[in-house]
């Protein structure tokens, strides 16, 4: 199957505080790009949903608008070796995240 990405992803893990209607649930990146990331957690939102978060970075909180792509929830027996969690794609991410991903990716910003 070929790439359909029009954008590498980067591994790493950052703790992700997100906003579902008034629910608070938590969770952590698992690949970054410049237009998303997949977030593992317990909680998986619907598809379409709108969420509001909060990405730590280091020192930095990065304060973000996304929509849910996708979400996957693997079989127990997989659990170890596939993760459960969701796609979002960026709608509003602030010029910070933007600065480092550039530095994780080695790009001159």
């Amino acid at each position: 199957m070929p790439e359909r990405r029009s954008f590498s992803r980067i591994r790493k893990r950052y703790l992700v505080d997100f906003v579902v209607g008034e629910r608070v649930c938590a969770g952590f990146t698992h690949d970054l790009s410049p237009t998303g990331m997949f977030i593992c957690s317990v909680f998986l939102p619907r598809p379409g949903t709108t969420l509001r978060m909060r990405v730590r970075v280091g020192p930095r909180t990065l304060n973000m608008r996304a929509k849910v792509v996708r979400s996957y929830r693997v079989p127990q027996r997989l659990s170890r070796f596939v993760p459960s969690g969701f796609c979002v794609v960026l709608q509003n991410a602030p010029e910070e995240y933007f600065q480092f991903l550039a530095s994780v990716f080695r790009i001159a910003a």
